[in-house]
């Protein structure tokens, strides 16, 4: 944004649970996650006919404590969003109990990128499973997302697994 002055400064990023109020912006900001995901991987992803997520399904993981929505305002809209649950690694001979928090989806409309959304809602998405009891943070990035990649590793994450694909037509 360009003050009075002629001085750019960025609007400090409020980020706050999702609520059933949301619903439209969330399906916006969800349907730009989606056809990203679409256009890079059509044998995975097809186009919805509708919202690709219904009021009912955003509104259970709103109100679920195994999860949650966070979403970035300004001024009235959202700019983004960040759908984090929560799951746990019971222990086994071979494994150390672990409760983790994953972030399962992130998206910053494109024309708020490079302004902090994202980094204050992977923040506040590491405070939210924290608070539930979360050891490790976890995200799952598509290969074909090198700008993604970078993002989580600048915010300090590191390679766990690499999950290989054969497709089999």
């Amino acid at each position: 944004m360009v003050g009075a002055s002629g001085n750019w400064w960025i609007m400090p990023i409020e980020v706050r649970p999702a609520s059933k109020q949301d619903y439209d912006q969330l399906c916006e900001l969800f349907t730009e996650l989606d056809e990203f995901h679409r256009l890079a991987r059509p044998e995975l992803f097809k186009k919805s006919e509708g919202p690709a997520r219904s009021r009912d399904h955003l509104a259970k993981l709103i109100a679920d404590d195994a999860g949650t929505i966070l979403v970035a305002e300004n001024l009235a809209r959202l700019d983004g969003l960040s759908m984090v649950l929560l799951r746990s690694a019971p222990s086994t001979p071979l494994h150390v109990p672990r409760r983790v928090g994953e972030i399962d989806n992130l998206v910053v409309r494109a024309c708020t990128r490079r302004q902090g959304v994202g980094r204050a809602l992977v923040a506040a998405s590491i405070d939210w499973a924290k608070g539930h009891g979360a050891t490790d943070i976890e995200v799952a990035v598509h290969a074909f997302n090198r700008e993604a990649i970078e993002f989580y590793e600048a915010l300090g994450f590191k390679m766990s697994v690499h999950r290989l694909q054969l497709r089999r037509d």
